[in-house]
């Protein structure tokens, strides 16, 4: 998370929007796509039809959790007076 974070601080100088990083749905979804990730992995390792099959599943829950991600409000900020970039970190 501590890269979101950081990632999230710069882009609070150019950008008019933040993602809610305390939204628990927020992380949910992160993990989620950490176990799908590695049922992939195991289904691409298995291989075989069965195994392109359980893949091309995967990949296809991996795109819902993704768009859930995406659909996640943001928390409107704005802009700063000056819009030169300082490091955050």
């Amino acid at each position: 998370m501590q890269v979101f974070r950081i990632t999230s601080e710069i882009s609070k100088q150019v950008f008019p929007l933040e993602l809610d990083l305390e939204n628990p749905k927020f992380l949910a979804g992160l993990e989620r796509l950490l176990r799908i990730s590695n049922a992939m992995e195991s289904a691409k390792s298995q291989g075989g039809v069965v195994g392109r099959i359980k893949w091309a599943g995967l990949a296809a829950a991996a795109l819902a959790a993704f768009g859930r991600l995406y659909l996640i409000p943001s928390k409107p900020i704005a802009l700063p007076d000056s819009s030169r970039l300082v490091p955050a970190w």
